[in-house]
């Protein structure tokens, strides 16, 4: 069986790799595909679930095998919940300038507080059938930027319970307790239970 994981990003490409090792499936990326070539489907959604499936089921069109595709973004208590849906769209810029924007908004007035949400969605363009995981964890923005392993929020956003970014804490611990991965851990019992009854 193939499936699409619908990101140019090589960080969530490894991370969907080393999450999904054990299954019978073989994972495809957009890059494989040159009809894929430039494909971004605009996220006009305004939750994360609305975007993971758009993206989702914009891909799976394209290619017409399951896909599976994700939305991911930061809430930062201190910039009324932005910058939210929008985390890749809000600040025209790379990552680590979104990161040093967020950072510079934050004044010491501000409360630090933030959380990290994904949502993980699998569609089928054949049936269209899908299926939407979400999960969230708490936390709080770093005072600087610290470079190490990881992407996007990674290097500003101290999961609860930790004193150390994502980045820092490195990509075994995140594949273990990040709101991305316990996401992607139900897609998985999901996958497994799909498998079998194809069986």
């Amino acid at each position: 069986m193939q499936i699409l994981f619908a990101s140019q990003n090589k960080g969530k490409q490894n991370e969907a790799r080393a999450l999904f090792k054990d299954l019978p499936v073989e994972f495809v990326f957009p890059d494989q595909f040159p009809e894929l070539a430039g494909f971004d489907p605009e996220e006009t959604g305004t939750t994360f679930a609305e975007n993971a499936l758009l993206k989702a089921r914009a891909y799976a069109e394209v290619v017409q095998i399951p896909c599976i595709a994700d939305d991911s973004g930061v809430e930062v208590d201190g910039m009324d919940q932005l910058p939210g849906v929008h985390s890749n769209r809000w600040f025209e810029g790379t990552a680590d300038e979104r990161n040093e924007e967020v950072l510079k908004r934050l004044t010491p007035d501000k409360p630090r507080t933030a959380r990290y949400i994904t949502v993980a969605c699998y569609y089928d363009p054949v049936s269209e059938e899908y299926a939407l995981y979400e999960e969230t964890q708490e936390g709080s923005i770093a005072h600087k930027s610290v470079q190490g392993e990881g992407f996007d929020y990674d290097r500003i956003f101290i999961p609860e319970g930790y004193d150390k970014t994502y980045s820092q804490l490195g990509q075994e611990v995140k594949n273990q307790n990040s709101q991305r991965a316990r996401a992607y851990r139900k897609l998985h019992e999901f996958l497994k239970e799909l498998l079998a009854l194809k069986r």
